[in-house]
């Protein structure tokens, strides 16, 4: 990177005859080659993999490690703040790491003097950000580790001087040469100054400590900055001693040494002349002379030299200052003209030198000049941007929203959108998610035209989803409002059929069966989600049809509606030519269930469509199979073709009575979602099922044998034998005391019952069952509904109102919207005082 001796993590290199010096160099070359393009990660790991290469000099090793503490460092300079520690921490492992496989002091010295420059960058982030924000805490934390990261480099010099000693001492060979220890040893003095320098600047400016710590810096450059031109310390040393004169306000002596520096004959390197005229430009600005400063900028551009990040920061400090002096005289034309020319600069920062120097800017934009006059878009945007890293939220909206406004008035829509979100998403970050979701759906509803507006409103739903959650009970309907609204607004693409997933599955939550299929059947074939929407559409309509045939409110319109939904998709999966998927058999089962339970004679339709699909599947599973030859039996009977039908069971039985058994369970789920007229046929064509299995019941095990019972028993209780039916329960009730889906289903059979005794039998039944299960389960809040309808049904009105006041006290959601619709319906039906 360009500036990496500036900002102190220097390449430390050394020669010696007795290296591999050619692979060395192009070590180097490839670790400086990929880091000055910002590839961290690549540098990263081509150093670690150089640290654990064979066949190189221990010297090779030790400076591949520290050049892997160097690509740490600067990966996490550039890091956003959130992300720095993991590369901090990186950096600070390579040395132990290192002393563990090599452990040899005199070559591991490379690796602690990069590491402790390594905790110089960041006592400088640490301090820039404390000056630049008056952040108090900050700058204390920087106070204390700079006196760590000093006592570090005292440390070091002694070590590194002691080997310099040692290199001179005959037969004693050490990994590096006395002149490669000399220059580290001057190195490590130059970045003690540097922690000296970063030490007084945390302090503030006109106090003691400050002048005490830049004192300090001077005399310890002192005599590097005496060495000879082509000493590599030199130029370095030179630059720190002028900033330390101008932090002590001595600015004509940091004037002359700035000039002397530029007059250098041989010149110094061009990153160290450009250094000192950004250190020129700066006196010009500490004087308080911007046409000076100006000037300067002017003079350094005609020479045509390269740039270098700390001259081009320069330049924006002047720029700032001249905005702000605009300001002051309030001229709105030189605010316009020195803002544009700040966002540029900040801009070429980013561009060229990544985002550590672009950071450094918008702090300054952020710490000094965040005024409501602003109207340039794009440091309105770096500076609330900046705030979101700062987490200082409040600030970071007011500079979002004044970027905004400034976009609107310079007629860019397309940046006021972007800079609405990036206000919403930084008030979600902050937690405010209801300021969040409003500015969300005010924004997309603003600019409905933009390629994501629909799925940035869908995002204000969920956020609204999150706020629903923190109430009790959750309000739903502003979410379900968003939801709405989304589809009202947006009808394609896959954001539109989020949304209609999302809503079907909370009206499916809130037992609003019809609201659920109507929001199912808006998502499209093209979307991710067809495949859950058909199941979706197959279990709520049965839900919705089933209530509605139950309060005679079925509408055939509804009906047909939903069949030729799954029909068509049958058909449009058939013209794709492709195999049957299971949506499609899935949707043919559900169109002639739909066509037999819920239409008046669509005994041929089911009938047509059941053929179809038993053809086209001559290989489909097992269950499905089971399920459509039951439907097309129950077809065959509603068209009179009782023989057929008959013959039809009788094949399936020649087959095998697990075959059977499995159309007798395909029959029992059909029962649970049809119509009650339906119900009837059901149950007595599984009547018949089941006088065919029972000659071959002993080949069957218990278990298949006791729910053929209990499958018999419900269906004679749904064929008008309920005698017969609470017979049988009860003798398996009897036979299996522990069962609770037995001793359950016995009362629910005793709850079908009119008369008094069997009403009295069902409460004294549902009681036990109540006191045995889990409070709050499915079968706990079943018990107190049916104990409940036995009062009513005994003609005690008062104490079924009591059980249901007890759990509305108690358990105000009753068990969740189904639940809670039967005990509403159940208190309709209670006769009024």
């Amino acid at each position: 990177m360009k500036y990496h001796l500036i900002i102190t993590l220097f390449l430390l290199t050394f020669t010696s005859v007795t290296w591999a010096q050619s692979a060395l160099e192009d070590d180097r070359k490839m670790m400086q080659g990929l880091l000055d393009r910002q590839l961290f990660g690549l540098a990263e790991r081509y150093a670690a993999q150089q640290v654990m290469a064979e066949d190189i000099s221990p010297a090779h090793r030790a400076e591949m490690a520290a050049e892997l503490v160097r690509a740490y460092s600067l990966h996490a300079m550039n890091a956003r703040p959130s992300e720095r520690d993991r590369w901090w921490n990186s950096a600070a492992s390579v040395l132990p790491q290192f002393q563990k496989q090599f452990p040899d002091p005199a070559a591991a010295i490379l690796i602690e003097v990069q590491s402790a420059n390594s905790q110089l960058a960041q006592l400088r982030l640490l301090r820039q950000e404390g000056q630049v924000f008056n952040d108090d805490a900050k700058l204390t934390q920087a106070q204390q580790l700079a006196a760590q990261v000093l006592q570090q480099y005292e440390t070091l010099q002694e070590k590194v001087d002691q080997l310099l000693r040692q290199s001179h001492t005959p037969n004693q060979p050490l990994p590096l040469t006395s002149d490669q220890l000399l220059a580290l040893s001057r190195k490590v003095s130059l970045h003690f100054a540097e922690a000296a320098e970063e030490q007084g600047l945390s302090y503030p400016a006109d106090s003691l400590d400050r002048t005490n710590a830049m004192v300090q810096a001077i005399q310890r450059v002192e005599p590097l900055t005496k060495l000879r031109p082509d000493t590599q310390v030199k130029w370095p040393a030179q630059l720190l001693e002028i900033r330390a004169l101008r932090h002590l306000g001595r600015l004509d002596q940091a004037q002359a040494k700035i000039s002397l520096l530029l007059e250098t004959d041989p010149p110094p390197p061009l990153l160290v002349f450009n250094a000192a005229w950004a250190e020129n430009i700066r006196v010009a600005i500490a004087q308080n002379n911007l046409a000076l400063a100006t000037q300067r900028i002017n003079q350094v551009r005609a020479l045509d030299k390269t740039s270098s990040p700390q001259l081009d920061y320069a330049i924006f400090e002047t720029y700032l200052a001249l905005w702000k002096q605009a300001e002051q005289q309030q001229n709105t034309k030189d605010v316009k003209l020195w803002q544009g020319r700040a966002a540029a600069v900040v801009r070429e920062l980013e561009q060229l030198y990544g985002p550590y120097w672009a950071r450094r800017a918008e702090q300054q934009l952020t710490g000094s000049a965040t005024t409501g006059g602003t109207q340039n878009v794009d440091l309105l945007r770096r500076t609330a941007e900046n705030y979101v890293r700062q987490k200082d939220w409040d600030e970071a909206l007011k500079n979002y929203d004044l970027g905004a406004q400034a976009a609107r008035t310079s007629n860019q829509p397309s940046e006021e959108y972007q800079l609405r979100l990036a206000g919403a998403a930084a008030a979600i970050e902050a937690g405010n998610l209801a300021e969040g979701v409003k500015r969300l759906r005010a924004t997309t509803l603003e600019f409905p035209a933009e390629p994501d507006a629909s799925l940035r409103h869908l995002t204000a739903a969920y956020y609204q989803s999150q706020l629903a959650r923190q109430a009790d009970p959750p309000q739903l309907e502003p979410y379900i409002q968003l939801l709405r609204e989304n589809l009202s607004r947006w009808n394609e693409g896959e954001p539109a059929a989020q949304a209609a997933m999302w809503l079907a599955q909370i009206e499916f939550s809130r037992g609003n069966w019809r609201a659920a299929t109507e929001a199912y059947l808006l998502i499209p074939a093209t979307s991710s989600h067809f495949p859950s929407a058909v199941e979706g559409v197959r279990q709520a309509s049965l839900k919705w049809f089933q209530t509605a045939d139950a309060k005679q409110e079925l509408v055939p319109q509804d009906v047909r509606k939903v069949i030729d939904y799954f029909e068509q998709v049958v058909l449009n999966g058939q013209s794709g030519g492709g195999p049957w998927t299971a949506t499609m058999r899935l949707a043919s089962e559900t169109a002639a269930q739909l066509w037999l339970n819920y239409t008046n004679n669509g005994y041929v339709n089911a009938r047509a469509v059941l053929e179809v699909a038993l053809r086209s599947n001559p290989d489909g599973p097992a269950g499905w199979r089971s399920r459509l030859e039951s439907l097309q039996v129950i077809a065959l009977v509603g068209l009179g073709k009782l023989d057929q039908a008959q013959a039809k069971l009788q094949q399936v039985r020649d087959d095998s009575p697990q075959q059977l058994f499995e159309v007798l369970q395909a029959l029992a789920q059909m029962g649970a979602s049809a119509s009650s007229s339906m119900r009837e046929q059901i149950a007595e064509i599984e009547l018949k099922v089941i006088a065919m299995l029972r000659p071959n019941m002993m080949q069957l095990d218990e278990a298949t044998r006791m729910v053929i019972t209990t499958r018999e028993a419900e269906a004679m209780a749904a064929s008008g034998k309920l005698d017969r039916a609470i017979e049988l329960y009860t003798a398996l009730a009897q036979q299996l005391p522990g069962d609770s889906e037995v001793q359950t289903g016995l009362a629910r059979m005793l709850s079908r019952g009119t008369t008094q005794p069997l009403q009295e039998q069902a409460l004294a039944r549902w009681r036990q069952i109540s006191r045995k299960s889990r409070t709050q389960s499915p079968t706990w809040y079943e018990s107190k509904l049916e104990i409940a309808r036995c009062h009513i049904k005994l003609g005690n009105p008062e104490e079924a109102k009591q059980v249901v006041r007890y759990l509305q006290t108690l358990y105000p959601d009753m068990g969740g919207p189904e639940m809670k619709s039967r005990f509403v319906d159940l208190m309709q039906q209670t006769p009024r005082n």
